[in-house]
């Protein structure tokens, strides 16, 4: 009895460990953000699955959100790091509609 209680406990553990590896999935804002982004620049993002693109910007939108509050320009200049201005724009634009529509007032007039 003992033992199976043992056995029981560990297979428990054992669940609760694999479950929390499975964490590392983008959530469910961060594939919006990834939708908004590949719809906002499809060239160059619209080829890359919404999973891939959300685990790679992360929470990118919410940090592009956090400079837009101080200015535009420290926005630009988060999102241009490795990036094109066409690729940061996308990535400007799809925060602002995800993360932070509340800062759309911020953005210069197109």
């Amino acid at each position: 009895m003992r033992r199976a209680f043992t056995t029981a406990a560990a297979a428990a553990v054992a669940a609760l460990i694999l479950a929390g590896c499975g964490s590392d999935a983008p959530s469910a804002k961060q594939k919006e953000y990834a939708d908004a982004v590949a719809a906002a620049d499809p060239d160059d993002f619209g080829d890359i699955a919404t999973n891939d693109l959300a685990s790679t910007l992360g929470d990118e939108g919410q940090q592009i959100c956090d400079q837009l509050k101080i200015s535009f320009a420290d926005a630009a200049a988060y999102a241009k790091l490795a990036r094109s201005q066409k690729e940061a724009s996308a990535l400007i634009a799809a925060a602002v509609v995800v993360d932070c529509p509340n800062l759309k007032s911020k953005l210069p007039p197109s």
